[in-house]
């Protein structure tokens, strides 16, 4: 099995990892249907909300993951109370399908563990078919469903 390590983001990686966050975020409102005029408003204001203080953000955690000293993606989680949450994660484009989705979900678990945490939870897009069959192999469960219609 494929195993990565994660290694904090530092200030000076953040802003480029931000950029980059949001819009892969509004590519994803408009592949969940969103109007497109709108998606990269939307993501700024949802990052903005979610990181008022952007890296300096209190309960937030960046990390890059490597598999030696290739870096094959990232992770950033929220703490709330006993709660991770997993609000972004991402493997590299030119090594997907490598087991390394997993690895990372796998790595954020043990510092789950590590940290006292007792449970972690996720948002996913429902046209992300690939990350939705991982996540329920790795025992997550549906805890609420967002439905939309357009007119």
């Amino acid at each position: 099995m494929t195993d990565v390590r994660l290694e904090p983001m530092t200030e000076d990686q953040y802003q480029p990892w931000r950029t980059e966050a949001e819009a892969h975020y509004a590519r994803s409102v408009i592949a969940s249907g969103g109007p497109a005029p709108d998606a990269a408003r939307k993501a700024a204001e949802t990052y903005a909300r979610l990181l008022p203080d952007e890296f300096a953000t209190p309960d937030n955690h960046f990390w890059y993951a490597y598999d030696g000293d290739r870096r094959v993606g990232f992770l950033w989680i929220a703490v709330t109370e006993d709660t991770a949450v997993v609000h972004n994660i991402a493997v590299e484009a030119d090594v997907r399908r490598r087991g390394y989705g997993r690895a990372i979900m796998l790595a954020a678990e043990r510092w789950c563990h590590d940290n006292s945490l007792r449970r972690i939870s996720l948002r996913v897009f429902a046209h992300n078919t690939g990350a939705r069959a991982l996540y329920e192999q790795l025992g997550f469960a549906e805890t609420s469903r967002a439905m939309a219609k357009d007119l």
